[in-house]
């Protein structure tokens, strides 16, 4: 009896988290809130006794929901501490109930669509007590066939902290991904423009307010979505200094309108992200003259919203084919921010924080053919020296 409770549990949840809005009452109320409610108990004349959840949002309230539903299934043994569900049940447990509450919406949108498009498929019904480090190494060799090294670790620490969950939980008595051998990632440099690119991408982006992201790029390193979500409020043109504090990104993250992703805003990648950039006095002038002209709250605006980042990316590639450039990025102007950064000699730390790094290390790592130039400085120094 207590395994064809499981099995059928199994079966709703392997549906997804899209069944909480068929098989659960959820409804917007007057007041603007949306409401949720489940079975939660049986009356002693055996009706139906509800539950309800309140949230702000459709999916807080669906998230809510689920732990509800996960409460109320047993996949628990009620004498001792054991789980025996599958793999499919614990991730929706672990997203919900333990991932969800302690990181950023979008954190959570990434994790949610990688399991499901790359794990499930091929864990989801296994019990998660007897998936062994085989079924790893299976799962490993499975991504490296589609997918680049770089991602195949990403979502294989995703997958380790799901099982290192559920082990602290004494669910598992081993995390199966403690051996595993992961592919080699060979790291690909993101190419900075020479001087004279540089020269050329910087004038073709004076001539429209559609290179002014670029030239803000050129001019502090912004990221491209911190630069999407800039504000005229940020900048403060007396002391000249640009507060970055928020980031946009379109997320893969289903809303009750049906849309499969979202544009969202959050603060940036990194505490070290929080930070304030002085302006050159070229994109000051730049600024000023656009702030005149402009008619939205952001610096990179269309009426009330700001414009998303693949937008920005569309419009710097119709920029690049005007000067016959092909092989950088929006990203290759950040890089080529620190790059001229390194070659006047700015001080790497004073680099690391334009840049928002978390470390100096990171921006040392990042940077390391920047500093050859510099390097033969100091070795030049070095061989004048005498004693």
């Amino acid at each position: 009896m207590f395994f064809k409770a499981v099995n059928c549990a199994v079966k709703i949840y392997r549906k997804g988290f899209d069944f909480l809005a068929r098989g659960e009452n959820i409804y917007k109320r007057k007041d603007g809130r949306w409401e949720g409610r489940y079975p939660k108990a049986r009356k002693n004349d055996g009706s139906i006794h509800y539950g309800y959840v309140y949230a702000q949002s459709y999916r807080s309230v669906k998230e809510q929901l689920l732990e509800k539903k996960i409460q109320t299934t047993v996949f628990y043994s009620k004498t001792k501490k054991e789980f025996y569900g599958t793999f499919g049940d614990w991730t929706k447990i672990w997203l919900t109930s333990i991932m969800a509450p302690k990181i950023k919406e979008s954190t959570f949108a990434s994790y949610k669509n990688k399991i499901e498009l790359h794990v499930l498929p091929f864990l989801e019904g296994r019990p998660l007590k007897k998936i062994v480090p085989t079924d790893i190494d299976q799962l490993i060799e499975h991504l490296s066939k589609t997918l680049s090294a770089s991602s195949v670790h990403v979502i294989f620490r995703i997958v380790k902290g799901c099982f290192e969950a559920a082990k602290d939980r004494a669910y598992i008595y081993s995390n199966p991904c403690e051996d595993t051998v992961l592919p080699k990632v060979h790291k690909e440099k993101v190419r900075a423009l020479t001087r004279g690119e540089h020269k050329a991408i910087e004038q073709a982006s004076l001539q429209t307010q559609k290179g002014l992201p670029i030239l803000i790029a050129l001019e502090t390193g912004m990221r491209i979505g911190e630069i999407c979500a800039l504000k005229w409020e940020d900048i403060d043109f007396e002391s000249s200094m640009i507060h970055v504090h928020r980031t946009t990104q379109r997320i893969s993250l289903p809303d009750e309108s049906g849309n499969k992703t979202q544009i969202i805003e959050t603060a940036p990648k990194t505490p070290n992200s929080n930070r304030f950039i002085p302006l050159s006095l070229k994109l000051k002038q730049s600024l000023v003259i656009w702030k005149k002209e402009s008619k939205s709250q952001f610096v990179i605006g269309n009426g009330d919203h700001a414009i998303e980042p693949r937008t920005v990316s569309y419009r710097f590639e119709q920029i690049k084919q005007q000067i016959g450039l092909t092989d950088i990025s929006f990203h290759s102007l950040r890089h080529t921010f620190a790059t001229r950064c390194v070659e006047l000699g700015v001080n790497i730390a004073a680099i690391s924080s334009l840049l928002g790094h978390s470390s100096i290390k990171l921006t040392l790592d990042t940077y390391t053919s920047s500093f050859l130039e510099e390097n033969r400085r100091a070795i030049k120094k070095l061989d004048e020296l005498q004693f």
